[in-house]
């Protein structure tokens, strides 16, 4: 299936959660209408992102699609290992249709919900703020998957379930790349694992059930269809997410971490991201496939921190391979002596096209590995070796 890159024209891009950009009262029993605050991270921060148009706020790493010009950051993620038998119950849960109710979203509902927590966050920093997002247990021993930006910064982390129970979580472990993070916390009685589902077979036009707490407003259920499937997005200043899922079910900011839920009630996506002009949900956001989620849960129980790797260029298609349109000051390429206007031709001895082949080809990678560039400099061959960096926070 050809992946698809959301392009981007005055937009505004904003994480569909409310950890760093919402505040809370003292009791998230009663959350306090949010307030919100414009910011590009951290505790107590939105996460609006202004993209490509004529208000664009100026930065050194964008990726777009402007015309016929394709521009994007180069970057890989960390790897993606197949599962193995650490949680084995979890990767092979499958479920029966849930039971009728007034409506199917309903009858999810019930089922799903009790699984569906809201996460409340304490800054580690004393300038910092609060805020919440969602998350869903996806392990019956106490593990609960959500987002990486909910919990990013976290002091402290409260873990509120359905039926009122409130408990302490810990993370064990995260991926930047991929935006997801496993919290631990001791599981109220009954509560269980919700049935993971995959999205080899998801398709455009299927049930979506989002699940989670928008705006702080816990148990909030939304139903639409999957819009679009195998989607990548680029956040400005922020990685490629790939393989992602595309739907119209309202998710807003606080929905972050929330499960999306299929007709059968299995969890086909992680609820991360939203499009919109304007701030709040226009039918347009974004979930993590949860087969991505299932082949990184065995590193992140064992407490993997996984980052992406960053080059340090953007570009374009060039004469014969990806013209360097932008090398950042003091990063990876331009320690390595590469310029703006040069022409990267192969990495590792394969061939490069484009800068989506360079994407391609340091996917994968680890932070501090060394890959060999081929480039065109005036015409003449030349070769360098990138010690490959983890991508920058700011």
């Amino acid at each position: 299936m050809v992946t698809e890159t959301i392009q981007r024209r005055k937009t505004m891009q904003t994480y569909d959660d409310g950890p760093l950009g919402y505040e809370q009262q003292a009791s998230p029993a009663a959350p306090a209408r949010p307030k919100q605050r414009r910011g590009t991270g951290g505790i107590g921060r939105a996460l609006s992102i202004g993209l490509l148009g004529a208000a664009f706020a100026a930065s050194t790493v964008v990726g777009g699609v402007v015309g016929a010009l394709v521009t994007v950051q180069v970057l890989g993620h960390g790897s993606t290992p197949a599962p193995i038998a650490s949680i084995p119950a979890l990767l092979t849960q499958t479920s029966a249709p849930p039971q009728a109710g007034s409506t199917l979203a309903a009858s999810i509902y019930a089922a799903a919900n009790p699984s569906v927590v809201q996460i409340a966050v304490g800054s580690a920093s004393p300038r910092g703020g609060s805020g919440s997002g969602s998350g869903f247990v996806v392990d019956n021993r106490g593990y609960i998957l959500t987002n990486q930006h909910v919990v990013q910064g976290a002091g402290s982390i409260s873990v509120r379930f359905a039926g009122g129970e409130t408990r302490t979580g810990q993370v064990v472990g995260s991926d930047r790349a991929n935006d997801l993070a496993l919290v631990k916390v001791d599981l109220p009685a009954g509560v269980r694992a919700l049935p993971l589902g995959d999205t080899s077979t998801l398709a455009p036009g299927d049930l979506a059930v989002a699940i989670g707490s928008p705006f702080g407003l816990a148990g909030t259920v939304t139903q639409g269809i999957v819009s679009a499937v195998d989607r990548s997005w680029q956040p400005s200043n922020g990685p490629v997410r790939r393989n992602l899922i595309q739907t119209d079910a309202p998710i807003n900011p606080g929905n972050s971490g929330g499960p999306l839920l299929n007709a059968r009630g299995e969890v086909v996506g992680i609820n991360a991201m939203i499009e919109s002009p304007v701030q709040g949900s226009v039918g347009i956001g974004f979930a993590i496939s949860v087969n991505v989620a299932k082949a990184l849960l065995p590193q992140l129980e064992t407490g993997a921190n996984i980052e992406p790797v960053w080059m340090g260029v953007s570009g374009t298609t060039g004469d014969g391979g990806a013209l360097l349109q932008s090398v950042i000051l003091g990063g990876p390429a331009s320690a390595a002596g590469l310029r703006a206007g040069d022409v990267i031709t192969k990495i590792d001895g394969v061939g490069v096209r484009d800068v989506g082949d360079i994407a391609r080809l340091i996917t994968g990678k680890r932070v501090g590995d060394t890959i060999r560039v081929t480039y065109l400099r005036g015409g003449q061959e030349q070769t360098a070796q990138i010690t490959l960096r983890a991508w920058p926070n700011s």
